[in-house]
């Protein structure tokens, strides 16, 4: 399966996909969230991980307008208390 994610490949996004779909997971980092709904739009990949709440920076707004402007829904969530190291 190929994941899509919003960073660099060792972020904390990255580290999400592979804690929620394991180890196998193809991951592919994309520098916007707009990037991520169009790579999952467009088939490139069967899903994205894109943060929703963040611990530090509370809700993400972005991606909440995102929501409403993409035929995209959320089939899932993960509380990550992930580890890049």
């Amino acid at each position: 399966m190929k994941v899509a994610f919003q960073g660099m490949p060792g972020a904390y996004s990255e580290a999400a996909v592979l804690a929620q779909f394991g180890s196998g997971t193809a991951t592919l980092p994309y520098e916007t969230f707009e990037e991520v709904f169009s790579a999952v739009e467009g088939g490139l990949c069967e899903r994205g991980l894109l943060p929703i709440e963040n611990s530090l920076a509370g809700s993400i707004h972005r991606n909440y307008d995102l929501l409403l402007q993409h035929q995209l829904s959320i089939v899932g969530s993960i509380t990550c208390a992930c580890s890049t190291a």
